[in-house]
């Protein structure tokens, strides 16, 4: 396998490179249609050329508003290949987010799904888009455009021959530090920022997964996580750009569904985040399904209960974790395909040795071993700034390059990762630091768990107690007694939630984490 120096410098060469290698190789499947890396290639570079007749620059922002699919890579691609930035809206955003957003990074093109079921998205969204005036160009993706829009498989149709030597030109111009996507922070911590990454970010990163997990050219990669965010636009779509790997595109996640391409598609790897499969697991017809193909299945996102990670092994040979986030362009520590189930469940594993990885006090002084401090990562992962906003970026990157993460974790004697919790999601209860992860990996180990979220909420005496949201197996009958008594023994008396909540569900993020911002919106009534 090629190492992190062999591969080109900008992701649009990642593309070219394969394409040329690999021209009658199967790159995407989404639905009935199969494209190969040539017609991959072909179609970026008609979208790059369409993009400079539009006048697009080099830095200027271009929106995308759509699920996961093919001509969202294309757009992606054709992007970077004009020194354009991604810019990646979540599809469930509400209108005010997307405009507060849009006003943040004004990108000068939108790109917007036409149609999504019976949603005419593309319609909806217009009005808004029309009073945003930095948007010069509207484009949907295919049906149900708005009158007037740019239809982007139309551009994707059209030869622009003429536009070659403008392309060549920008490309002669582009630099590795240019940004190639702005990936907005979940914003748990407050106001959502868009990190910015460069090709340089994304490719020294990627070529690390690449080799960390294995990835080889004849593999089938599941891609089902949104690409608005680092799970689908780097850490599963950059991998095959660079094995010449098939990517097998399903636009949302759904348990029955993905099984059932697992199978038909003969995918080798699957990533998601321990919901995801949690969902599958829970399948009543889960063992009929045939999962013979997958090789590899990763995890990330969210602690994974340990019965949880045990199945995980049973799906395939080799079951990796690791720990990232969006201003690392993804994953920076991984577990080994050796680990055994607890160290997989427990830890993150350790940090890749392209990267540096520190624990440290609030004076960003080392701690000891087993201690529990903030973890701070560098290397050429590290994102170039938070989009417009030098005040946040000099707050979490300190002069040497440190990037301050806002999780808590610790190392063990070989270097490993235990996470704690994010440094805003811990509260204070008498005087005594309680971490809402701790407390939702012990619940999880109750049989009758399938989810869990904790959280802290304010007390007249104790100044902040714990409130847990539980949503039991299918066909138990779990109590909130049960879960009390679970608690106590395996956590300190300080440590019990105050106030337990049986649920038939938890809101969900678009990528499959308990959205802890909507409970907490639920449980201040703001």
């Amino acid at each position: 396998m090629q190492a992190a120096h062999d591969h080109p410098h900008f992701l649009g060469d990642l593309l070219s490179d394969t394409a040329a290698r690999l021209p009658g190789k199967e790159a995407l499947v989404f639905n009935e249609e199969r494209v190969t890396w040539a017609d991959f290639d072909r179609r970026v570079n008609r979208l790059a050329h369409a993009f400079l007749d539009m006048g697009i620059r080099r830095g200027d922002r271009i929106g995308v508003i759509s699920t996961t699919r093919p001509e969202y890579l294309y757009t992606y691609l054709a992007a970077a290949r004009i020194g354009a930035i991604l810019v990646g809206f979540n599809i469930v955003y509400t209108p005010l987010e997307l405009s507060r957003l849009a006003n943040l990074t004004k990108p000068v093109a939108m790109v917007v799904l036409g149609q999504q079921g019976e949603k005419r998205v593309a319609e909806s969204l217009k009005p808004l888009i029309d009073t945003l005036p930095f948007v010069k160009h509207f484009l949907t993706i295919g049906a149900g455009g708005p009158a007037g829009a740019l239809c982007l498989n139309d551009l994707i149709a059209v030869d622009r021959a003429g536009q070659r030597p403008a392309l060549a030109a920008r490309a002669a111009e582009l630099d590795e530090n240019d940004g190639a996507l702005i990936v907005f922070t979940s914003g748990s911590t407050g106001l959502a920022k868009g990190a910015v990454l460069t090709h340089k970010n994304i490719i020294s990163n990627i070529a690390v997964e690449t080799r960390q997990f294995g990835i080889r050219q004849d593999d089938r990669l599941m891609l089902h996580l949104p690409m608005s965010h680092v799970g689908g636009a780097t850490e599963l779509t950059v991998p095959a750009l660079m094995t010449g790997a098939t990517l097998v595109i399903m636009d949302h996640f759904h348990p029955v569904h993905t099984l059932e391409m697992i199978a038909k598609e003969r995918v080798t790897v699957l990533g998601q985040v321990p919901t995801m499969y949690i969902l599958e697991f829970n399948l009543p017809n889960y063992a009929e399904f045939d999962r013979s193909s997958l090789r590899t299945v990763l995890v990330a996102g969210a602690a994974t209960p340990l019965p949880v990670m045990r199945k995980m092994q049973q799906m395939a040979p080799v079951t990796i974790t690791g720990y990232g986030m969006t201003e690392v362009a993804g994953f920076v520590t991984y577990t080994l395909p050796e680990d055994d189930a607890e160290t997989i469940a427990l830890t993150v594993g350790r940090i890749a040795p392209e990267f540096e990885l520190r624990v440290v006090d609030d004076q960003h002084r080392d701690v000891a071993v087993g201690e529990v401090g903030e973890v701070a990562i560098r290397g050429t992962c590290v994102m170039k700034e938070y989009f417009d906003n030098p005040t946040e970026t000099a707050a979490a990157i300190d002069a040497d390059g440190w990037f301050y993460t806002g999780d808590l974790g610790k190392l063990d004697a070989r270097r490993y990762l235990t996470l704690v919790d994010r440094k805003k999601d811990m509260y204070i209860t008498g005087g005594y630091n309680v971490y809402p992860r701790e407390i939702e990996e012990h619940i999880s180990r109750h049989p009758q768990v399938a989810f869990v979220a904790c959280l802290g909420t304010k007390d007249e005496v104790l100044g902040e107690v714990g409130v847990a949201y539980v949503v039991a197996r299918p066909g138990s009958e779990l109590s909130i007694a049960e879960l009390k008594a679970h608690c106590q023994q395996g956590l300190a008396e300080y440590k019990i939630p105050k106030y337990f909540e049986l649920r038939d569900k938890l809101p969900l993020t678009s990528l499959g984490k308990v959205d802890k911002m909507q409970l907490r919106r639920e449980l201040t009534g703001s």
